[in-house]
Formats: structure tokens, sequence, C-alpha cells
């Protein structure tokens, strides 16, 4: 709901001046009472030996699912942060370039709880690689479909499995672990979010400027077949042991 209403609030309250950074302000504040709301509750995260050495540890345990996590939030955030770049690329007036990352939004919104259901029933491991095959696809065919109505299912799919590689990294984090190695896990994807976000916008950006629009999809592209064929990598090495 807030990647919803991020650009349908810069609409509304403009983008100069303080409305905007008092809106943004008022979330966070709202976030961090409903923080305070619900961590008194939280239990469970004792000592189980299951890791030891912290974020390092896990890493060596799960390094798939921390690079599924740096794949999906330099996605996201590239996408996100570009879409309207690469729209403008192919010449879009400016509220439909707004609406480009709105479409985005919904996907994610809206079928986030599918995906989920589809994780019960194949594992998070499947549907990791699941999503970031339709990720690439999705994003291989912008390009042709950007000026056409078609790139609005489009990028409400693109929008749901992009984040969904994280959605199902989460999955597989949660039914595998439990405990202090679920903390460490989660820190680890913390970092490792903050790390996607950090290379991924610049690296899709410097592409943009040497090719064109088309660096866009190709970074997306790339990043996805990367983690598929690591992902794959991993999974045969299990079974061979």
């Amino acid at each position: 709901a807030g990647y919803a209403a991020g650009p349908l609030i810069l609409i509304t309250v403009g983008t100069s001046g303080w409305p905007p950074f008092v809106a943004a302000i008022s979330g966070f504040a709202l976030c961090a009472l409903i923080l305070r709301a619900v961590s008194s509750k939280l239990t469970g995260f004792e000592d189980d030996g299951q890791v030891s050495g912290g974020i390092v540890g896990f890493a060596k345990l799960a390094p798939a699912l921390l690079l599924a996590v740096l794949v999906a939030a330099a996605v996201q955030q590239s996408t996100y942060a570009l879409m309207p770049v690469f729209g403008t690329g192919y010449g879009l007036p400016e509220a439909t370039l707004a609406a480009l990352v709105t479409a985005l939004s919904a996907g994610n919104i809206l079928l986030q709880i599918p995906l989920g259901l589809m994780a019960e029933r194949f594992g998070g491991r499947a549907m990791i690689v699941f999503c970031a095959l339709a990720t690439a696809a999705c994003a291989l065919s912008l390009p042709l479909l950007i000026t056409t109505p078609l790139v609005w299912p489009v990028l409400v799919v693109m929008g749901a499995v992009g984040y969904g590689v994280y959605t199902m990294a989460l999955v597989e984090l949660g039914s595998r672990f439990k405990g202090t190695a679920l903390v460490a896990g989660n820190a680890a994807f913390a970092l490792m979010w903050g790390a996607g976000g950090i290379v991924g916008p610049p690296g899709a950006g410097a592409l943009m400027q040497g090719i064109g629009p088309l660096g866009l999809p190709a970074v997306i592209a790339g990043l996805d077949a990367l983690l598929i064929a690591f992902a794959l990598y991993r999974s045969s090495g299990r079974r061979n042991r």
C-alpha cells in the first residue's frame, strides 16, 4: 500500500515545498507506532545452535537466499526509480509515467497472496526461480509493449513477481530456520536489500546512458538470469550430496 500511495501522494501534494516531506514523515511515524505496539509480543528467538558467526555464518549457510534478496532489491529499486525514465525514452506523456509506477505497485499488492499460496504448494525454492523467470520475461517484453495497452497487465505481473523473489526468499527463510538463525537471516536480508539498492539503480542508469532505454530491461533480465543459474547450481549440489 505504501508503494502504491507514494506516486499518488506526489501527484496530490506536488513535489516542492514541505508537503511531500510532511507526508513522508507522517508515514514513518505511523510505522514506528505500529512497530512499538507489536514489539513487546515477539517471542521465540532463543538460541537453538543452528548458525554461528551471525550474518557471516548465515551467508555460508544460505548464499542463494541472500543472492535472491540482493537481486530482488536491485531489480525493484531500479524498476521504480528508472521506469519513468524508460517511458520517457519512448515518448510517453508525464501523467502516464507516474501511472507506470502505480501499475507496478498494484501488482505488488494484489498478487502477493496468490504467490504465497503457490509457495505453500510448490515450495519457496521453486517459486524463487519461477518469479525470477517471470520477471525476466516481463522485462524483455517491455520494449515491444511500452507504447501499447498490453504494457499495463505486464507491469502488474512484473511488479508482483519482481518483489515476489523477495517474498519467496522470506518464505524459505521462515520454513528452514528458527531462533537465532532466523534473526541472523533477517539481519542478512536487510543488509543485502540495502546492497541491492546501492548497486542496482546506478548500474541500470549507467547502462541506460550507454545504450538507451534498453539498458533497464537488460539489467533486470541479466540479474534474474544470474539468480536462476546460481539457484539451480546450489540445488544440483544438494542433490549430489
